[in-house]
C-alpha cells in the first residue's frame, strides 16, 4: 500500500498509509502538516483505482510537487519518490518494499572447517562409487528432473530457482540457495525454503570461500556436535547441524554456487547428499551458461530491432512518430516486469512491442492513417514476420495489437479474451504512448499529459482495453520502474 513520508520538521519520520480513497493534508487535515504556511485544509491525495493524484484546495501558499507548484484544483499523477512541499515540509509518496526476512546473511567467515569433507570436481571421482541400487534410483530420478527442468525453463532466473526446488526436494535440506558472482560479490538470485520460515539464514562464508578456492564441493555435517565449531557463532546461532557447498562451474569458471544447510539432527547430510548436489550443481552450470549465451543473442536481436524500427521512424515527419516503438517497448516491459509475466511471454512482448508497426516499414507516408486501412498495417506486419522462423507467437502479437474487447477493433473483430494476452499489453502500451504524446504535442505540463493519457484509458477499461493489465501500466508508472522522457 503506497504511505506519505514526512521528510522534515517536527513529524519528521512519521509514515500516513493511504489506505482511503480520499486524504487531506493540513493544518487541521488527517495528514496533520504543522507548518506556519499550511492552510487548514491545504492539499488532498486521492485515488482512481490504483492511481494516486495530488490536488491543491486553494491553499493561501500553494502545494508544491517536485518544486513545481500546483494551481488550484489542479492534479499531478504521483509516483514514488515524489516530493510534496507545503511551506518548508517535505513529504515523499512512497511504497514500501516488501519484508524479505528469509533473506541470507553471511558470517563473518571464522569457522574451523578441519572437520569438512571435500569431494573434487572430478567427474571421474563424482561417479566412482558406486551408490546402493536404492540411492542410484534416486539420483537418476533426480537428474531425470533436472534434465526436464533445463529443458523446459526459459531464462536463468527460473531455472535457477527451479534447481533449488529440485535439490530440497531430494535431499532433507531445510534450504537450497544459488549465489552467483556480480561484479566480485556473491549474490542470492534463487532459493526455496522448507515449510513457513519467518527468520533470516546465516551462511557461511568459510565454507563458501572453501569451496570456491578449491573447486570443489563441501560437506560439513553435524558442525552442532564438532567442537571445533563451538567458537563459531554463525553455525551454533543459527542452529545449523549440516551444510553442503557445491560450486557452480562450467567451461573451468566458477560462476557461483549451490548451498544448502539442515537444522534437524534427523535430516544430516552424507557423502551421498554431496556426490547427489556435486552433480545436480554441474548439470545446473552448464545449462546456465548456455542458457544466458540465449539471452545475450535474444538481446542482440531486439537490438538489431530498435535500431531499424528507430530508422524508419527519424524519417517520418509527423513528430508523435518518432521514438514511438521505443516508447512502446519501454512501456510494454515495464508492465510485464510489475505483472510478473512469464519470461517466454515477455520476450515475444517485448519484440512485438518493437515490431507492432512494421507493416509500415516501405509504405508511403500515412498510407495506414485513414480508417479504412489502419487494421492493414497489422495484418501486413503480420504476414511479413511470419516469414521469419520462430516469429509465429510475435505475429499473431502484431496482427491482434488492434482488437478491442468490445470487437471495435480489427482486423478480425475478436471480442474479450479471443485477443491473446500479449496484444491486449500491446494495445495499452500502444495507446497510452498516443494518448499521452498527444497530449504533450497539444503543450500540456508533462504530469498532466500522463493524467490525461490513464484518465482516458481508465475510462474505457473494461470496454475496449483489459482493465487488470491497466493497472500493471499505472503500478509501474507509479513504482517508478516506468519513466517516461
Amino acid at each position: 500500500m503506497p504511505q506519505l513520508r514526512v521528510k522534515n520538521g517536527p513529524a519528521q519520520g512519521k509514515i500516513y498509509d493511504l489506505d482511503k480513497d480520499v486524504v487531506q493534508l493540513g493544518r487541521e487535515s488527517e495528514i496533520q502538516v504543522l507548518d506556519t504556511s499550511a492552510s487548514r485544509q491545504h492539499a488532498e491525495v486521492f485515488a482512481v483505482g490504483d492511481m494516486y493524484f495530488i490536488r491543491d484546495l486553494g491553499s493561501r501558499n500553494g502545494t508544491y510537487l517536485n518544486d513545481e507548484r500546483l494551481e488550484k484544483d489542479d492534479q499531478a499523477l504521483l509516483r514514488v519518490g515524489d516530493l510534496i512541499r507545503i511551506g518548508s515540509t517535505q513529504i515523499v509518496f512512497e511504497e514500501p518494499a516488501p519484508k524479505r526476512d528469509d533473506e541470507p546473511q553471511f558470517t563473518s567467515g571464522d569457522e574451523d572447517l578441519a572437520a569438512a569433507v571435500e569431494l573434487h570436481l572430478d567427474p571421474a571421482q563424482v561417479g566412482s562409487a558406486e551408490p546402493k541400487t536404492a540411492e542410484a534410483s534416486v539420483h537418476f530420478s533426480v537428474l531425470y528432473d533436472m534434465s526436464k527442468a533445463i529443458s523446459s525453463a526459459f531464462d536463468v532466473t527460473s531455472l535457477m530457482q527451479k534447481v533449488c526446488d529440485i535439490t530440497l526436494e531430494a535431499t532433507p535440506a531445510d534450504g537450497a540457495f544459488i549465489f552467483v558472482r556480480e561484479e566480485g560479490k556473491l549474490v542470492p538470485v534463487a532459493h526455496r525454503r522448507r515449510g513457513e520460515h519467518h527468520t533470516s539464514v546465516q551462511v557461511s562464508s568459510s565454507i563458501i570461500k572453501r569451496s570456491i578456492q578449491h573447486s570443489r564441493s563441501v560437506l560439513v555435517s553435524d558442525a552442532m556436535k564438532d567442537k571445533r565449531f563451538s567458537g563459531s557463532s554463525s553455525v551454533v546461532m543459527s542452529g545449523i547441524r549440516s551444510v553442503i557447498c557445491a560450486p557452480l562451474v562450467a567451461h573451468d569458471r566458477i560462476t557461483g554456487v549451490l548451498y544448502l544447510h539442515s537444522a534437524a539432527i534427523d535430516r544430516i547430510f552424507d557423502d551421498e547428499h554431496l556426490r547427489l548436489v556435486t552433480a545436480i550443481a554441474l548439470q545446473a552450470a552448464v545449462a546456465i551458461e548456455a542458457m544466458r549465451g540465449r539471452e545475450e543473442a535474444r538481446r542482440q536481436l531486439i537490438s538489431v530491432f530498435r535500431t531499424l524500427m528507430t530508422a524508419h521512424e527519424e524519417a517520418s515527419s509527423a513528430a508523435e512518430a518518432k521514438g514511438h516503438s521505443e516508447r512502446v517497448y519501454v512501456a510494454a516491459q515495464a508492465m510485464c516486469k510489475t505483472l510478473e509475466l512469464p519470461a517466454v511471454e515477455t520476450h515475444t512482448i517485448e519484440l512485438a512491442a518493437l515490431l507492432h508497426e512494421v507493416g509500415k516499414l516501405g509504405a508511403p507516408e500515412g498510407a495506414f492513417e485513414r480508417e479504412d486501412t489502419r487494421f492493414a498495417c497489422a495484418s501486413l506486419g503480420a504476414q511479413m514476420l511470419r516469414r521469419i522462423d520462430g516469429f509465429e507467437e510475435v505475429a499473431i502479437t502484431v496482427e491482434n495489437h488492434l482488437e478491442r474487447l468490445d470487437g471495435t477493433g480489427g482486423p478480425r473483430r475478436l471480442i474479450g479474451h479471443q485477443i491473446p494476452r500479449p496484444a491486449r499489453v500491446i494495445a495499452i502500451a500502444d495507446e497510452f504512448d498516443r494518448r499521452h504524446s498527444a497530449a504533450i504535442a497539444a503543450k500540456a505540463k508533462p504530469a498532466d499529459a500522463v493524467k490525461q493519457a490513464l484518465m482516458g484509458l481508465n475510462e474505457e477499461c473494461g470496454e475496449k482495453f483489459d482493465a487488470d493489465l491497466f493497472n500493471g501500466l499505472v503500478l509501474a508508472l507509479r513504482s517508478g520502474s516506468l519513466k517516461l522522457a
